[in-house]
């Protein structure tokens, strides 16, 4: 009994022996390793992990396509207006310019955020700029430079990359695919890379925003710094200048810009200038006075303007208003050059200027028939003249609103009676538009004016008078222009006035009353430019204490 005991003690002892040695049967087993991906989890992660990187590059090709229309707009717009800019307010061509090229700038970065192949192109270009520089590299090396470098999987690349793929024949991509599917290790481990890669371009894309962003987000900060600098500047300039009185940027003749043959002038109620020209493409501009008395223009007005008068008058000649703000215009009424007749070259309009558009815009053409069949403007001239007046070969170049009478006047440059200049009172204007009366002429003056046709005619609310402009002959033979001054009244005549003797304006059209912030001064207008020269017409500022009777 006592052996049977000790042989069973050692034989456990035996056995715990074998299993420490790791000899003998185990009650425990260790577990067997399986595959990876093995699990359908691991399926599950990497279409997660596909989807998400998937939406990330979407989500930065939104914002690259965002970044690059804004800009878009915002630059063709700047491109568009630089000109019209430049002709108004030539100042805020500054901040306009910061603008345009941080527009630029912007679309630049987002277009190469939206474009995987050349999203390091960036970080290649300074690469390649620092080689050079160190003499590592030449410029044939650029382009090797500027290629997007990685790193792929046992080195070799990745046909489940775009990029990569589309490098192989048919015949090498169907050979590798094949081998790839024959290795379960090596589908997934193609499956990881191509996952770094996809968080790679995201990476690289969301960078190249970003710097997209803060480009533009400093450029617009720094662009409304700019532009309040420069109105703040304007405003402390103008302020500076004096609150009545208007610095003038010299005492002598000054240039338009793109003005060639004016021929009346209106200011309008908000300070700024009605011009009119002679040819229809050009009829009506619009500009301002700028702090030294120039005229500034605005092409995009004027462009807008002319689209209200369908068809354009044509040989533009009269301009005046009214006391509630209508303007009237007059054309020349006189033959073209083959001696016919024209309906763009007689019309007598009125409309309204509010802000930048035509209102209540009307045209009346039968002015040369009134004129021709009225008794009373026949029987005026027998009084002068025994031959009867052809008003079929009139020219009419002055327009003027007498705001004591309502009454518009109507100065004819021919023809000439017996010497004398002819100056038609139209009674009912507001009649003639508003209730489609006959026009009606009260009076006829015919005014001494030395021999010459009247070339403009304005009343003159300073002086309480009306200003006449004409041409005369003067010792030598040459023509000049000569200013006259007339009350308006029937049996009064006009006296001359003295010009200073700095004014060398030729061809005076247009002379009107201005106001420059609460100084009123004379305009002067000459038509001696030429398109075809690309020569400007010219005009002048006077002060009233200027003028001298002869």
């Amino acid at each position: 009994m006592t052996d049977s005991k000790t042989l069973s003690d050692a034989g456990a002892a035996s056995a715990d022996s074998k299993r420490e040695n790791g000899e003998g049967p185990s009650k425990t087993k260790a577990p067997k390793q399986r595959l990876v991906g093995s699990k359908k989890g691991v399926e599950t992660m990497f279409r997660n992990a596909y989807r998400a990187e998937l939406e990330i590059i979407n989500l930065a090709a939104t914002k690259a396509n965002i970044m690059i229309s804004l800009n878009g707009f915002i630059a063709s717009a700047l491109m568009i207006s630089g000109a019209f800019i430049y002709t108004s307010s030539p100042e805020f061509l500054v901040p306009a310019t910061i603008f345009l090229f941080t527009s630029a700038a912007s679309i630049y970065f987002a277009l190469l955020a939206a474009s995987p192949d050349m999203a390091s192109m960036p970080g290649g270009m300074v690469a390649w700029l620092k080689a050079v520089i160190k003499r590592d590299a030449s410029p044939r090396d650029f382009k090797t430079c500027v290629r997007p470098r990685r790193e792929f999987v046992d080195g070799e690349s990745n046909i489940l990359i775009y990029e990569e793929r589309v490098k192989l024949s048919k015949a090498d991509y169907w050979e590798r695919m094949r081998a790839l599917l024959d290795d379960q290790e090596d589908v997934y481990a193609k499956m990881s890379d191509q996952l770094y890669w996809l968080g790679q371009m995201a990476n690289r894309k969301f960078k190249l925003l970003k710097v997209s962003y803060s480009v533009f987000r400093w450029g617009l900060i720094l662009s409304v710094l700019t532009f309040i600098g420069v109105e703040s500047f304007h405003t402390i300039r103008l302020a500076l200048d004096g609150d009545a009185v208007v610095r003038l940027r010299n005492l002598g003749i000054s240039q338009f810009e793109d003005i060639y043959e004016p021929s009346a002038f209106q200011q309008l109620p908000d300070g700024r200038v009605l011009v009119v020209e002679d040819e229809p493409g050009r009829a009506f501009s619009i500009m301002r006075f700028l702090a030294d008395g120039s005229l500034a223009g605005d092409p995009a007005l004027d462009v807008r303007l002319m689209r209200a008068f369908r068809p354009p008058p044509n040989d533009l000649e009269g301009l005046s208003m009214d006391t509630d703000g209508h303007i009237y215009a007059i054309t020349s009424h006189s033959r073209d050059r083959e001696g016919r007749r024209q309906a763009s070259r007689e019309q007598l309009l009125r409309f309204r200027i509010l802000g930048d558009d035509i209102l209540d815009l009307q045209v009346y053409t039968g002015l040369i028939e009134q004129l021709q069949r009225s008794p009373f403007v026949q029987q005026a001239l027998g009084r002068y003249s025994e031959q009867p007046v052809n008003f079929s070969d009139i020219n009419s170049e002055g327009l003027g609103f007498d705001p004591r009478t309502q009454d518009l006047l109507i100065g004819l440059r021919e023809p000439v009676v017996d010497g004398k200049s002819m100056i038609l009172k139209l009674d009912n204007p507001l009649g003639l538009f508003e209730r489609g009366e006959t026009p009606i002429f009260s009076e006829v003056f015919l005014l001494d004016l030395q021999g010459g046709g009247i070339r403009s005619l304005a009343y003159d609310p300073i002086l309480g008078s009306f200003l006449i402009v004409n041409e005369i002959s003067g010792h030598e033979g040459n023509l000049y222009s000569q200013l006259w001054s007339w009350s308006g009244e029937g049996d009064a005549q006009p006296q001359p006035v003295a010009l200073p003797e700095i004014i060398n304006l030729n061809n005076v059209e247009a002379i009107d009353s201005v106001t420059l912030n609460g100084e009123a001064r004379l305009l002067m207008m000459s038509d001696e430019g030429s398109v075809k020269k690309e020569q400007p017409a010219k005009y002048m500022l006077l002060e009233y204490g200027q003028l001298s009777a002869q």
